[in-house]
């Protein structure tokens, strides 16, 4: 299922990944068709969403980082930290239209470290989003996502642990 997972990422596929508090939906962050569809699967037009990143190295090369905001990166909180992206940077501006600052996440359970871990894969960046219609509740069930987020996601990739408290990520602007 993980090489499944990360193979249709790089076809520029939308998953539904089951995490600690939720499905996140996810996209190669660096393709913006992928994010295009994602926003208008979830009918989100403007509003940003958070990209997570293998390292605070990777992190360091797509944004301007200062010392609090590495140490909060690095944090067991693992908060969504906004960032001053790099001009350089090749995530695609559809993850944060008109702006220029990013929501970055590192992963935080073994699953997300597993979807990075493929050296052939091309992607530095996914876009990690809550899985959800746009104000509709995160989904935390497999059978809840599988009917809420079936329009939203290409395919999915599940555990059978359940997911007893609904949670979304924290964000925070140093």
């Amino acid at each position: 299922p993980l090489s499944s997972a990360v193979e249709l990422l790089k076809e520029g596929k939308i998953l539904a990944i089951k995490g600690l508090g939720g499905f996140h939906l996810a996209c190669d962050a660096t393709n913006a068709q992928a994010v295009i569809e994602l926003r208008n699967r979830k009918l989100r037009v403007d509003k940003p969403f958070a990209i997570m990143m293998p390292d605070i190295e990777i992190i360091e090369s797509h944004c301007l980082v200062s010392e609090s905001e590495r140490e909060l990166r690095l944090s067991s909180a693992r908060p969504i930290v906004l960032l001053k992206r790099k001009p350089e940077s090749n995530v695609a501006r559809e993850v944060a239209p008109k702006q220029d600052w990013v929501g970055v996440m590192l992963p935080y359970t073994p699953l997300h470290y597993l979807l990075f871990a493929d050296h052939d894969v091309p992607f530095t960046a996914l876009v990690m989003t809550s899985g959800n219609l746009s104000e509709e509740p995160i989904a935390t069930g497999n059978d809840e996502a599988r009917e809420r987020l079936a329009r939203l996601a290409d395919a999915f990739l599940m555990h059978n642990r359940d997911i007893h408290i609904r949670c979304d990520d924290s964000v925070i602007r140093v």
